[in-house]
C-alpha cells in the first residue's frame, strides 16, 4: 500500500522564502506521506521540486492593475480562468483522495483565492468516507490586511470554525503568538499548535566556529533588495582600506536583470567583493561567515538564529513587509542582532553599522528550530485522533 496523500495548497507570494519553506516542509513530510503541492506561479530558475514531492502547477494567473486577478492567457477572461482553476483543484482532490489537506496561510491571507478554495473545503467536508484532516499553516508574524481588520478577523475565524481541524504556526510561542495579530470577537475554538521555526535548508545542526571573516549580504528573492545592495557596495568601498572586510552579496533570483547587470559591473575586477545570483543553502553560507546583513524575512531570520551569525537587519518599508520590521525588532530585543531602519539606510550609515557589527556577539535564544520534525509528529498524531468532542484538547496536543 502506498503512502497516504497530503495535498498542500501553496499561496502565491512576492518572494521565494515561503516557497522554499513549503518545499522543505513537503520534503520532510514525504517520509510518512506522499506530498502533492498545488503551486501558484512557476518555480523560479534554479529551484526544483524535492525528491519525493510532486509539484502540480495550477492554471496560471497574475495580479493586474489594482490587484485584480487576471489571466495571463489572452484567450481567457477573469471568470473563465477562475472557473478553470476551481475545476482543476477539485479534480486533483477527487483523483488523489488525500488524507491531509493543508493550506499555506489561507484563510488568514489570500482573500482573492476564497472563491476557488471554498468549493474544495466544502467537498472535503462532505466527501464520502473519512474526511481529510484540514490544516492551516502560518508563519510567525501576520501582516495587517484590509481596511477593516475586525471584519476580516471575524470572517477568517468563521471559516476556521466551519472547515479547519487545526492551525499550525511555524514559530516558537515565546517569540510570537497568533493572538497578537488575530483577535476575532468570539474566541477561536480551533486548536492552535506552535511547531517551532522552519528552516528551508537542513534542520538545525551543530554550529562550528566561523573561519571566514566575511560579510554576507542577502535580501531573500532580491525583488526588493536593490537599495540594500547599492548601499552595501558603497559601504564595502568605504571600509575596505581600513578594515579589510570582504563581502559576498547574494542577490536572489528575482532581482531584475538590469539590476543584476549593475551588480556585476560593480564587482568586476574586485577580489574582495563577490556577487552571486543564488546559493543552494543560505543557512550553510551563514555558518561559514562571521557577519550577516539581511532584510529579516522569515527564512533568513530562522537561518540567522540557527547559525548564530552576528546579524544586522535592514527591513523593507511598506505594509506588505511590515512583518520584517516586527520580526527584526523582536530579534534585537532577544539579542540576536542589530537594526538599521531603511529610512536611515545609506552607504555611510551601513558602513557605521557594519563597524558595530564586527564587535557584536549574538545571544543564545533557545528558540525551537525543529519546525519540520514537529509538524510531522503533530500531523501523525492528528490523523490518528478522534476529532469529536474536543479530543485534541484532551490529548494535550495544543502547542
Amino acid at each position: 500500500m502506498g503512502k497516504p496523500v497530503l495535498l498542500f495548497y501553496r499561496q502565491q507570494s512576492e518572494g521565494i522564502g515561503r516557497l522554499l519553506q513549503c518545499l522543505a516542509l513537503a520534503r520532510s513530510l514525504s517520509r510518512q506521506f506522499q506530498p502533492v503541492v498545488l503551486n501558484n506561479g512557476p518555480l523560479p530558475a534554479g529551484i526544483e521540486a524535492p525528491v519525493g514531492v510532486d509539484v502540480v502547477q495550477l492554471p496560471p494567473r497574475e495580479q493586474g492593475p489594482g490587484k485584480n486577478v487576471i489571466s495571463i492567457h489572452d484567450s481567457y477572461d477573469q471568470q473563465q480562468i477562475a472557473a478553470l482553476r476551481r475545476k482543476f483543484i477539485l479534480q486533483q482532490f477527487a483523483d488523489l483522495e488525500p488524507t491531509v489537506l493543508m493550506f499555506d496561510s489561507f484563510p488568514f491571507g489570500g482573500s482573492g483565492q476564497r472563491d476557488e478554495l471554498l468549493p474544495l473545503l466544502e467537498r472535503a467536508k462532505d466527501c464520502a468516507g473519512t474526511p481529510p484532516l484540514i490544516l492551516c499553516c502560518l508563519q510567525d508574524i501576520q501582516n495587517g490586511r484590509g481596511p477593516n481588520p475586525q471584519k476580516q478577523h471575524d470572517q477568517t475565524a468563521k471559516l476556521l470554525e466551519q472547515f479547519f481541524d487545526a492551525v499550525l504556526v511555524h514559530a516558537d510561542p515565546v517569540f510570537a503568538r497568533l493572538e497578537e495579530f488575530f483577535q476575532p470577537k468570539n474566541p477561536l475554538s480551533v486548536p492552535v499548535h506552535y511547531t517551532g521555526f522552519l528552516l528551508p535548508g537542513q534542520q538545525a545542526c551543530a554550529t562550528t566556529a566561523a573561519t571566514e571573516e566575511r560579510v554576507l549580504v542577502s535580501a531573500g528573492s532580491g525583488a526588493t533588495g536593490m537599495a540594500l545592495f547599492r548601499a552595501a557596495i558603497e559601504a564595502h568601498r568605504l571600509l575596505w582600506e581600513a578594515e579589510r572586510l570582504p563581502m559576498t552579496i547574494v542577490t536572489g533570483p528575482l532581482l531584475p536583470e538590469k539590476d543584476w547587470s549593475e551588480m556585476q559591473w560593480h564587482s568586476r575586477g574586485s577580489q574582495s567583493l563577490t556577487i552571486k545570483r543564488s546559493v543552494p543553502n543560505l543557512g550553510a553560507e551563514m555558518r561559514k561567515v562571521r557577519w550577516s546583513v539581511s532584510q529579516c524575512g522569515y527564512s533568513t531570520a530562522a537561518e540567522v538564529i540557527a547559525s548564530k551569525v552576528s546579524a544586522l537587519f535592514v527591513p523593507s518599508n511598506g505594509k506588505h513587509h511590515a512583518d520584517q520590521a516586527d520580526r527584526a525588532h523582536r530579534l534585537v530585543h532577544w539579542g540576536v542582532g542589530r537594526l538599521l531602519v531603511q529610512d536611515h539606510l545609506n552607504s555611510v550609515s551601513l558602513a557605521n553599522e557594519m563597524l558595530q557589527l564586527v564587535r557584536f556577539a549574538p545571544r543564545e535564544t533557545g528558540f525551537n528550530l525543529s519546525g519540520s520534525t514537529n509538524t510531522i509528529k503533530l500531523i501523525e498524531q492528528l490523523t490518528n485522533t478522534d476529532f469529536a468532542g474536543g479530543a485534541m484538547h484532551a490529548a494535550g496536543l495544543i502547542g
